[in-house]
């Protein structure tokens, strides 16, 4: 790790605000030093998540607008057919008894990124710029009827199970949510942390979806993600889990 001047914790904390900084001094036991090469080895940590979830993610967009696309039958692209499994409304009651429409949010998002867009936007320039967590969305229960069972499951290996597909991409939308926003992706040794399985699952389903894209990043065999490689040649500084 490399050595930096000293600095004292009052700008430390004038950086990166005291709440956010005490995680790290409670780890390194109260050692600033310690506390800050923590804080900037998390850095380099978030840079390894994003880059296996980026891998990822354009993966699963596009193998999904592709299969859609294929597989929708409407006048309009399904991201603006009022027929499409991801506009029509999809009720479903709560246990308050409340009904609420499951497709309003995704409706809302679509509909706010076309008035951001350029009057002449595409279909693949709203594609491009919808969050890991739209996608995610598409697998959850209330679209399972509508879109898994018709559309969607053909994306997977066969026999692949919904549940287990959406909670694994919906851990790994969490975890780079986590180190979009700079937070610490670490737990005191002891605990649990699910930093490093998001990434690793990244990597799998990556490989389900591209395989020979996924071979081409990580290689044939091993397909160790980069989450695990950045620990293995930059030890955290430390006692920490991920």
């Amino acid at each position: 790790m490399t050595k930096f001047p000293k600095i004292e914790r009052e700008n430390i904390e004038s950086w990166l605000s005291a709440p956010r900084y005490k995680r790290y001094l409670e780890i390194a036991d109260e050692d600033d030093s310690a506390a800050l090469n923590l804080y900037l080895w998390n850095i380099g940590l978030a840079q390894a998540v994003l880059r296996d979830v980026s891998f990822f993610e354009v993966a699963l967009r596009n193998s999904y607008n592709r299969e859609i696309e294929e597989n929708f039958n409407g006048d309009e692209h399904w991201l603006f057919d009022a027929s499409s499994p991801l506009r029509k409304p999809i009720l479903r009651t709560n246990k308050r008894g409340q009904v609420n429409d499951a497709n309003r949010i995704n409706r809302n998002i679509i509909d706010h990124l076309k008035a951001g867009l350029r009057d002449n936007a595409t279909p693949d320039d709203i594609v491009s710029n919808l969050t890991l967590g739209f996608w995610a969305h598409m697998t959850d229960r209330h679209h399972e009827r509508v879109l898994w069972i018709p559309i969607l499951h053909k994306v997977w290996p066969k026999g692949a199970s919904r549940s287990d597909i959406n909670t694994r991409i919906a851990q790994i939308n969490n975890v780079r949510n986590r180190a979009a926003h700079h937070e610490h992706l670490f737990v005191p040794d002891g605990e649990t942390c699910s930093t490093l399985e998001a990434c690793k699952d990244a990597v799998e389903l990556f490989s389900q979806l591209a395989s020979e894209a996924c071979s081409y990043v990580y290689g044939d065999k091993d397909r160790i993600c980069s989450v695990s490689e950045f620990v293995s040649n930059n030890p955290a500084p430390c006692s920490v889990v991920i």
